[in-house]
């Protein structure tokens, strides 16, 4: 059949349809060798057209054709096939988005040549435009500009005003990449007015320059103008099937949408251009992706993960030579490691990034690397050079007519300019910075802006435009994380407090106690809160095909990683309810964590898998962040949910100095402490100490230690109570607000030279204030309580003993060992009004994603958590260090606590420490007694824990009563 097919009379048309079909190489060759006397010019000409088709869909199908080609000319002495080939080749590895820029200028260079030889001069100009393109990703611009003038010179000489559009073109990438947007754009205007009166012929080309045009114009600041361009280049390409140059548009856009603050949506866009991109084998595109990705996390302050996709960037870049890029790269590096507050690393990557930059004569980018290190010099509080260095940027920007870049200037001029109080001069940037803002709606500029106005009104004493200015930035600051996933928000308002604190002081300064208030609640990145109040689900799920294949990846990940890890634990030696994975003596290079072995670090690797991959999906189903109406932040009405017999106490940190919020259902008062915080992290660290000796110790050095505990109690007690403590009389009741490094405290344990807090007061914990409406729900649970035990192979025998009585004294059920299973729990959670865990338990202060409970089938994580639905009253956690948490931005828990709260769970008992396994079981059953005695959640902690210090000596000191408290709902089951 195929020698039929061989002597067949085929046309042109139809002898490279046929010989496209053929993938032997042999049979192809063969082929060639039959049919050769029928390629010319005109046939090796047809070849290359269908190969320019294919360039933004096939890929590597152009590569063939342009081998193809090259062997056409080599077997049949037609030199003309070779150089078509030979551009094919190289327009594939530029526009094809493979980014071997070296091979490409070799490609066209011998291309060129051959033209040359054969006096064809024309053509010799149409390779040396698509040379041009080459030359810019590998920053040899003057080389570039001056091919390009040649070859537009012999272009128009010839009338080939195809080809010379073309050239425009890739001269406007060059001064792209230089930073002359506004030549670019010039350039890709001339170029779209010459496809648009084409008519039809030029409708092709049409979307790729919109595409091009929104780039410059978004540098240009033209947002409005940069969005509907992207706009026209995406319903453009849909119509014509283009899906790579779609997804290139979709990681345009997104680079637009990040400026305006939209980073959501942009990183949803990123993700779907590089699927796209990595499917057809575009990696150059692809890696491009993630470097725009990186400027993205560097909003979010996410910036661990920058710096990791920053070394491989920078390596991957490094082989195609693209400099420009390099710098990028490193200039993401540095700002991310200036963020760490790592200065000195910093300053090294930002000064080889602008090594890069004035290498490529790029003066834009040289700017912004300088932006950055003059940031430093502001945290360093060397103002003069600051302010000089960010003088010199504005006027880069501004001659290059980028008025963000030129407003973020301004901005750092403004702020050294304050703190060298020149009040004149910030007026005059924040007045340049006020039109830019204004005028494009970015609230990224807008709160900084804003902000840096109060600042001013107040050092002038003008304390109400001081009060508007910073009330108009946290508007802005809100808006801008109502745009986030949730679990990005806390990371995304780290270095965003500092205008709550400031407006809370002023507050305060005003005597407008119950606004500062409201001001210091909404400090909080509220991320739990608006998790319970807008019922967002963080449940690891496919909502649309495009999720199938990542959460498949996902719950992979989390069986192999369940493994490793058991195999790991079932090395350890348990005294106590819970070590932890990172309690090992060498550091992880990434996170820094201490790990022991080879194993350790899998696990590690495993679990920053999973937390991407879930992050992913939280991204994609973010449709709340669209809707900037449901996000919008109000304060609760706190003082409606509290009795009358409970006094609520709210900490707050106002640049190191405390203020405690006294709220009453009646009544808000505010006292500024004038210990400062860390004078009390100090103490802390001390008590600590003394509470880890507790385990260590026999009985002849308890005294000491008890004596040492209440000691440094006392202490506690008279910076952190004691200025207030007249105003706790009438009230039985105290529910604590904690702030900052002070949820780790044990505030109930606190000592007033005669007593203990809990033995005067009940106390419970909570958050945040507004969280008082969401744990005060009536339970419609049916099942009385389940109680799980696990004895971790034996290693904690008195949990067993400790669930059996909890679930004989709440008339419930109890699971032991093989039974205590997360496959159980997730049967019966939701019908259950109490659920006790006597287990092991890891607190992960590296990624608190990863803190759990052991059960038989493995780990109950917080990200299983966030799975559940619980109705339940009451959950306690009796394992160690269930109540601990990382403490995020705006003082966001990150840790069980959190994931319990958000599933149902009205109220919490969770310990704060280690605790001893026979101790805990004895204290929970004195618990359990009190609570079906019918005493309230609140007051059966307190008569156990004051059991326990009535008990006998050893039981007396904190570390055995005072882990223990209660979160949330304090009243009845």
């Amino acid at each position: 059949m195929l020698t039929t097919l061989i002597q067949e009379t085929l046309s042109d048309e139809a002898i490279i349809d046929r010989l496209l079909t053929i993938v032997d190489p042999q049979t192809q060759q063969s082929f060639l060798r039959t049919h050769a006397a029928q390629f010319d010019e005109r046939a090796a000409q047809l070849l290359k057209t269908r190969a320019d088709q294919l360039m933004r869909s096939d890929v590597q199908t152009v590569l063939r054709i342009a081998h193809l080609l090259i062997d056409l000319g080599e077997g049949t002495r037609l030199p003309v096939a070779r150089a078509l080939g030979l551009t094919t080749e190289a327009n594939a590895l530029v526009a094809g988005g493979l980014g071997d820029y070296y091979r490409a200028v070799e490609c066209y260079g011998q291309a060129a040549a051959l033209y040359g030889s054969l006096q064809r001069p024309s053509d010799r100009a149409k390779v040396l435009a698509g040379k041009v393109s080459a030359l810019a990703f590998l920053g040899r611009y003057a080389e570039a500009v001056e091919d390009g003038r040649w070859a537009a010179q012999i272009l128009q000489m010839h009338t080939q005003w195809p080809a010379l559009a073309g050239l425009n073109w890739n001269l406007a990438i060059v001064y792209g990449r230089q930073g002359d947007d506004m030549a670019a754009l010039e350039k890709f205007d001339q170029v779209r007015d010459f496809y648009q009166n084409l008519g039809q012929a030029g409708e092709w080309f049409l979307p790729m320059v919109e595409q091009n045009r929104s780039i410059v114009l978004r540098n240009l600041g033209q947002f409005s103008a940069s969005i509907q361009a992207s706009q026209r280049a995406w319903e453009l390409f849909a119509q014509l099937g283009q899906t790579a140059e779609l997804a290139r548009t979709q990681q345009n856009l997104a680079m637009t949408y990040i400026v305006l603050g939209r980073y959501n949506e942009a990183l949803e866009l990123l993700d779907g251009a590089s699927q796209i991109f990595l499917r057809d084998g575009r990696h150059a595109d692809a890696l491009m992706v993630e470097l725009y990705v990186t400027n993205c996390l560097l909003h979010l302050r996410r910036f661990s993960e920058v710096l990791e996709k920053c070394h491989s960037i920078q390596a991957r870049f490094a082989q195609s030579g693209t400099r420009l890029e390099i710098g990028q790269a490193l200039l993401n590096e540095g700002v991310a490691l200036a963020g760490l507050q790592r200065y000195a690393e910093a300053l090294g990557s930002l000064q080889t990034a602008h090594h890069y930059f004035c290498q490529e004569e790029n003066a834009v980018w040289a700017a912004a690397a300088e932006m950055e290190r003059a940031t430093i010099l502001l945290h360093q509080a060397n103002y003069a050079d600051c302010l000089q260095v960010s003088q010199r940027c504005m006027e880069i920007f501004q001659m290059h007519e980028l008025p963000v870049r030129r407003a973020h200037a301004c901005l750092l001029a403004a702020r050294a300019a304050l703190a060298l109080h020149d009040e004149s001069y910030v007026r005059q940037m924040l007045q340049d910075v006020f039109a830019i803002s204004d005028h494009n709606d970015i609230p990224t500029l807008a709160y900084q802006a804003h902000h840096l106005l109060g600042d001013l009104c107040r050092q002038r004493a003008d304390t109400e435009q001081a009060r508007v200015a910073y009330d108009r930035a946290i508007q802005e600051v809100e808006r801008l994380c109502g745009n986030l996933m949730v679990e990005f928000r806390a990371d995304f308002r780290a270095d965003k407090q500092t205008v709550y604190e400031d407006m809370v002081d002023l507050c305060l300064t005003r005597q407008e106690a119950a606004q500062g208030f409201t001001y210091a609640e909404r400090a909080k990145s509220r991320a739990l809160l608006d998790l319970l109040a807008h019922r967002v689900d963080l449940r690891i799920q496919a909502k649309d095909d495009r999720d199938q294949q990542d959460v498949a990846q996902l719950m992979h990940l989390r069986q192999e990683r369940d493994r490793l890890y058991r195999r790991w634990e079932s090395q350890t030696d348990l005294r106590h309810r819970g070590p932890t994975i990172s309690g090992s003596p060498t550091n992880h290079p990434i996170t820094n964590d201490p790990i022991t072995n080879e194993e350790q670090l899998k696990i590690l690797a495993i679990e920053k898998q999973i937390t991407t991959l879930w992050h992913k999906l939280l991204v994609h189903n973010a449709d709340y962040a669209r809707d900037a109406a449901l996000w919008q932040v109000y304060a609760e009405p706190v003082q409606a949910f509290l009795p009358e017999d409970t006094l609520l106490i709210e900490y707050f940190t106002v640049h190191t100095a405390l203020v405690v919020f006294l709220v009453s259902r009646n009544s808000v008062q505010a006292v500024r402490l004038p210990a400062p915080m860390n004078q009390i992290i100090q103490l802390n660290q001390l008590l600590q100490l003394n509470l880890r000796s507790v385990m260590r110790s026999g009985t002849t050095q308890l005294p000491s230690l008890t004596q040492n505990a209440v000691g440094l109690l006392q202490q506690l007690y008279r910076h952190l109570v004691a200025p207030f403590a007249e105003h706790l009389t009438g009230y039985a009741k105290i529910q604590i607000v904690p702030h900052g490094p002070l949820h780790y405290l044990p505030f109930h344990a606190l000592h007033d030279g005669a007593h203990y807090l809990v033995e005067t007061h009940e106390i419970s914990y909570l958050p945040g204030a507004d969280l008082l409406r969401y744990t005060d729900r009536e339970s419609v649970a049916t099942t009385a309580s389940i109680a799980f035990g696990h004895s971790f192979a034996e290693q904690l025998p008195h949990t067993l003993h400790e669930a059996q009585r909890v679930a004989h004294l709440t008339g419930g059920q109890a699971l032991l060992d093989e039974h205590a299973t997360a496959a159980e729990l997730r049967t019966v959670a939701g019908d259950c009004r109490i659920l006790h865990f006597a287990t092991h338990g890891d607190f992960r202060n590296d990624n608190p994603l990863f803190s759990g409970l052991a059960l038989h089938d493995g780990w109950l994580t917080t990200l299983d958590i966030f799975s559940l639905r619980l109705n339940a009253s009451l959950v306690t956690l009796s394992a160690c260090q269930t109540g601990r948490h990382v403490i995020g931005g705006g003082d966001e828990l990150l840790g069980l606590m959190r994931a319990f709260l958000y599933a149902g769970a009205n109220s919490l008992v969770t310990t704060l420490w280690a605790v001893e396994d026979d101790a805990t079981a004895a204290f929970m059953e004195l618990f359990y007694a009190q609570l079906m005695a019918g005493t309230t959640k609140g007051a059966a902690l307190r008569q156990a824990q004051l059991a326990f210090l009535a008990k006998d000596e050893r039981s007396a000191h904190p570390f055995f009563w005072a882990p223990f408290f209660l979160v949330g709902h304090a009243g009845a089951l």
